[in-house]
Order: structure tokens, then sequence, then C-alpha cells
């Protein structure tokens, strides 16, 4: 499934939450073994969510939130008929692009291999080990305004 033209990458709206949540559960309890249950306490977190969305469908998400003080970044999802269309790279550069606009300086995130190569190319940097994670690992990751706005001006895509 081609999407790729007409697709808007945004905030999400308070409305759309929940289709998203929805989506983030299909995903991660289906695919990775998440609970749904572990999805449900992310709300409380007061999550920032960005969207690609084209004709009121949602077929990417991620979001942001604080915790212990630090901006972290996750619950990337991308629905499973267009992965591999660079929705999720760009629905990645809006999120980062909107959090650097704001006065964050560094964001964290404890990313899937996919993820890792994604922000990596865009100025992320390894900060430890990968560690198991339900199905699969996760890669702590750091990406800080400096070595994006560097890596924006010098793509390496």
């Amino acid at each position: 499934m081609e999407i790729m033209e007409n697709v808007v990458f945004r905030r999400a709206t308070v409305e759309e939450m929940p289709r998203i949540i929805q989506m983030q559960s299909d995903v991660f309890s289906g695919e990775q073994g998440i609970p749904s249950e572990d999805l449900d306490v992310f709300m409380e977190k007061s999550p920032i969510c960005w969207c690609a969305e084209k004709d009121g469908k949602i077929y990417a998400a991620v979001a942001a939130w604080k915790e212990k003080g630090k901006i972290h970044w996750g619950r990337f999802v991308t629905f499973p008929a267009v992965r591999g269309q660079h929705l999720g790279t760009e629905l990645a550069r809006c999120s980062f692009d909107d959090l650097f606009s704001d006065d964050v300086e560094e964001i964290y995130m404890d990313a899937r291999d996919a993820t890792v190569k994604i922000v990596c190319r865009m100025g992320g940097k390894i900060i430890g080990k990968p560690y198991k994670f339900y199905k699969g690992n996760v890669t702590p990751v750091l990406l800080t305004k400096s070595d994006y706005r560097e890596n924006r001006q010098h793509p390496v895509d």
C-alpha cells in the first residue's frame, strides 16, 4: 500500500489519542508481546503525540513525555501495511523539530533496532548496551539538539 503522497505529519489532537493508543496496543501487544496494561499507564505521563495522517486515517504515531526531569521519546509505531515507505523517518523528524524548537536540549529513548538506525542517522548516539524488552531488545539512545541540527545541515541519508 503506497501512501506517501499527501500525508500530513503533525501533532496529534486529544480526540485522536484513543485511536493512537489502540494502534500502539495492537502493534506492541501483537508483535512485541507488551501487555496492554503497560500502554494504559503511559497516558498517566501526559504525553505529547505526533502522527502521520492522510484522509483522516493515522498511519504512524510517536510520543514524548517528561520522566524524572528528562524528555523521553518513544511509543513509535507505524501501521504494518505502510512500513518501508519512510513515514516513520519523516514523523521522527517532525517530532524532533517540534521538540527542539521548544527549548528541549536532549531527548532520551530506549529504542528497537530499526528506530536506533533511524535516530542515529539523525545524530543520535547509543549511550548504553542493548537489553531484553519483551520480544526483542531495546538500546538506550540520546539525541541532542546540537547533534540533530548539525546532522540536518549535513544529512547522511
